[in-house]
């Protein structure tokens, strides 16, 4: 899995990732995770566009990266992009894109056991003074949807969520599944969670909020899970390098953090 935020705020959207990736293969009609990877990349412009992709998930389809999906699909769909570009026509472009590849490499697999795909797809319309996020995930996805509207501001991360969902609304999210199991009726879970929310969450005012300081936050539910995931039992789930942009209405899209590739002194 990984962990990918996106934070809007009326002078941009800033889009931030850690590099950790999955690989899958089809064994016997499952998908089994044969390897894990600290320095994938998870966050990616659209050819030259105010559009920027983020992806989740499983890291690749038979031989194939996401990021080698991503590339060609910015060299051959931006020129169609261009004229009228909206947010949700990407996001959308991709979904059917993506499509064709994901049931061509899992179509095979039982669909309750195939790895999931996510992409979060953020940016500006033409003509658009406030940004756009639209979400789809593989396999279950028939169209992309709208993350929150155009005039709403907020923070969003997917992936690995638990650990940040916790800390920015005070409760965990898989306590509703606990309560519904021990008998507490579903009326009652709902009330007491939206009492609960507003008294216990983070009260962080997006409105107003600069870019820089946005910036800051994406970092910190990245590093939040990064740290959960460390320290946690298991195989860490995310953590690698953090790649970090921010598209705004008079640069674009502009790469805050970019790790190159390098020469790894310690092997």
């Amino acid at each position: 899995m990984s962990i990918v935020a996106s934070v809007k705020v009326y002078d941009g959207i800033v889009l931030a990732a850690e590099s950790m990736t999955q690989l899958f293969t089809s064994v016997g009609g499952q998908a089994q995770h044969i390897k894990s990877y600290p320095n994938a990349k998870k966050l990616f412009q659209i050819e030259d566009l105010p559009i920027g992709v983020l992806t989740y998930g499983a890291g690749n389809i038979g031989n194939r990266s996401v990021e080698s999906f991503l590339h060609e699909f910015s060299m051959n769909q931006a020129g169609n992009l261009r004229k009228g570009l909206t947010v949700a026509a990407a996001a959308n472009a991709l979904l059917e894109f993506m499509r064709s590849y994901y049931d061509a490499g899992f179509g095979h697999v039982d669909a309750d056991k195939r790895p999931v795909m996510g992409f979060f797809v953020a940016g500006y319309s033409e003509g658009q003074h406030l940004g756009s996020e639209w979400e789809f995930s593989l396999p279950q996805a028939s169209a992309a949807v709208e993350v929150r509207p155009d005039d709403k501001l907020g923070a969003s991360w997917r992936g690995i969520h638990v650990p940040f969902t916790r800390l920015f609304w005070g409760l965990d999210p898989r306590m509703d599944g606990i309560l519904l199991a021990n008998g507490v009726a579903e009326d009652v879970v709902k009330r007491v969670r939206e009492q609960a929310r507003p008294q216990l969450m983070l009260r962080v005012p997006f409105d107003g909020m600069p870019i820089q300081d946005a910036i800051d936050f994406c970092l910190f539910i990245i590093r939040t899970t990064i740290g959960a995931s460390r320290f946690e039992v298991g195989v860490p789930s995310c953590g690698g390098p953090i790649h970090v942009a921010v598209i705004t209405k008079s640069d674009n899209f502009k790469w805050i953090n970019r790790p190159e590739y390098t020469v790894n002194e310690k092997d």
